[in-house]
């Protein structure tokens, strides 16, 4: 399986720049109003602060630093502190190489960020310390390699919607997916699930301790995007999730594309290769990597399969954390059951598309993404007035996203209640010139959040938004906050068994609409070895 991801993504290098990070919530922090605020968790007492509406705390451990021999090691327990731990400032990124080709798990680049990284950033409503409130965990994207919980300010958010919002960092590249036939010696098996691991830990230390921040572990919300909502897939099929959320929310995750299922035997093969090449040649070669410095680490490329095919990253089935595959699990209803909202943007591959300016580069990128399907595939998406980056756009946000999404509620919908999306503001802000981009955005990968979220992040200012944009971006937070909840919208339908109708998100107005699968060309790319995946 081959993507689209081989081709530049100038868009985003800044998603590991990390030079931004809105979670710092400076507004916050250092607001005239600004005062401490407490809170008790199971392994001490920590000091946020309370201004402007939130309180904030900043870079709460949720496991021990993955560091020494805890590198390739499920996460353990935090160890307790006496006094108060400040919670004022984010916890360091997760180690990331920061290149073209190190995003995409092909090595190189430059390395920001720590081992030391297993933290998690907590918003509330100012005064919220009994309530017991609805809490909202998110998982940021990043394709598995870049990202972090400090590049979102969920602030507005908690404020606005009386929420407690989560936001989390886990362990990235080879550091959280590689895996290794020795790894079993660990008893943590082969590997290649580290970051769900943190994921899942992050989770456990939600339900056990948010009770102190005003939120309450009984009603949680898991949403995520991108490889966050790949790996909510991966934790949904996870029988160790059972009990740490209640409903679901996956935007821009079509995790039924067949690359995003690698066995873990499979990935595992590619282990030795991988230890080789940074000359770990013995028979420790586990012991070995765990003395190699982490930017050498971060730089190797990956010799395994993973989201966007061979050499990349990305979780793993087969082993005791995801025991089968989630196409597995989610058709024989071995899941946990929740409410899921499953939705995409309008124009996800445009993000990806800048480099195919000529017909003979788009026949060219075509051929090598689909092979044997290339003629049908051009002759579905020709080339018009847009140009050949609209055109092998288009292509791509219909297999790698649209279809896959829409199998998937498809499938949920025979065993518990889905609604769908489709973000469609094709005149969503974008902070980089078009000069660079070269082509015009439209609904792109990722421009639903500055929406859901109601501030600016690496991608988007919302200074930028039109009042219709304003209004959408209220009625969106309001829908996400309020989801799986009393009093959601019931003027918005779920889905039927055939996956649809969906509804448009758009400033002028939303629309449910049932031409969703004819729109996005799915029976084209159902039955091919490009659909979504079946059992």
């Amino acid at each position: 399986m081959r993507s689209l991801t081989r081709l530049a993504l100038l868009a985003l290098l800044g998603l590991g720049a990390c030079a931004i990070h809105p979670g710092r919530v400076h507004q916050v922090r250092f607001a005239s109003d600004a005062e401490t605020a407490l809170a008790q968790t199971q392994s001490g007492v920590v000091r946020g602060v309370e201004a402007a509406g939130v309180r904030a705390f900043l870079g709460v451990p949720y496991a021990r630093p993955p560091v020494g021999e805890l590198r390739w090691r499920a996460p353990q327990p935090v160890q307790p502190w006496t006094g108060r731990r400040n919670a004022t400032r984010i916890g360091s990124d997760c180690t990331q190489a920061v290149g073209r080709k190190a995003i995409l798990g092909g090595g190189g680049g430059i390395v920001v960020g720590s081992e030391d990284c297993l933290y998690l950033n907590i918003y509330a409503p100012a005064g919220a310390r009994e309530t017991q409130m609805p809490v909202m965990v998110y998982v940021p994207g990043g394709a598995f390699t870049v990202g972090s919980a400090a590049n979102y300010d969920p602030s507005r958010l908690a404020a606005e919607q009386g929420r407690v919002v989560v936001a989390i960092n886990y362990r990235l590249g080879a550091l959280g997916w590689l895996a290794h036939p020795q790894m079993a010696n660990d008893g943590d098996g082969v590997g290649g699930n580290f970051g769900l691991m943190d994921q899942q830990a992050a989770l456990r230390w939600v339900r056990d301790n948010i009770a102190g921040f005003g939120g309450d572990p009984g009603n949680v919300t898991l949403f995520a995007e991108s490889a966050g909502a790949w790996s909510a897939c991966y934790l949904m099929a996870s029988p160790g999730s059972e009990g740490l959320f209640h409903q679901v929310i996956l935007q821009s995750g079509g995790c039924l594309e067949p690359s995003s299922l690698v066995p873990a035997a499979e990935a595992a093969k590619s282990g030795p290769a991988f230890a080789e090449a940074l000359g770990c040649t013995g028979e420790d070669q586990i012991g070995c990597l765990r003395k190699t410095l982490a930017w050498r680490i971060a730089r190797a490329p990956s010799r395994r399969a993973g989201i966007n095919g061979p050499g990349s990253w990305g979780p793993v089935y087969g082993d005791e954390i995801t025991p089968v595959s989630p196409a597995v699990a989610f058709h024989e209803g071995r899941y946990v059951r929740t409410p899921v909202m499953v939705g995409t943007n309008l124009d996800e591959g445009r993000l990806f598309a800048n480099e195919v300016q000529s017909m003979d580069r788009y026949v060219k990128e075509t051929g090598w993404m689909y092979g044997d399907e290339a003629a049908r595939v051009l002759e579905r998406y020709p080339v018009g007035e847009e140009g050949p980056a609209i055109a092998i756009a288009t292509n791509f946000t219909d297999q790698r996203f649209a279809c896959p999404s829409h199998a998937l509620r498809r499938v949920l919908a025979r065993h518990a209640p889905v609604w769908g999306y489709e973000f469609a503001d094709r005149g969503a802000p974008f902070v980089l010139p078009d000069s660079l981009v070269g082509l015009d955005l439209g609904a792109y990968h990722a421009s639903e959040l500055a929406y859901v979220f109601g501030t600016s992040w690496i991608f988007a200012d919302v200074k930028r938004f039109t009042p219709g944009q304003r209004a959408l971006s209220a009625r969106m937070r309001s829908l996400w906050a309020g989801f799986g909840h009393p009093g959601f919208d019931p003027e918005w339908p779920t889905v039927s068994q055939g996956g649809g109708p969906v509804r448009v998100f758009h400033p002028e107005g939303d629309r449910i609409d049932p031409t969703f699968f004819e729109r996005h060309h799915c029976d084209l790319w159902d039955g091919t070895a490009f659909g979504a995946a079946a059992p």
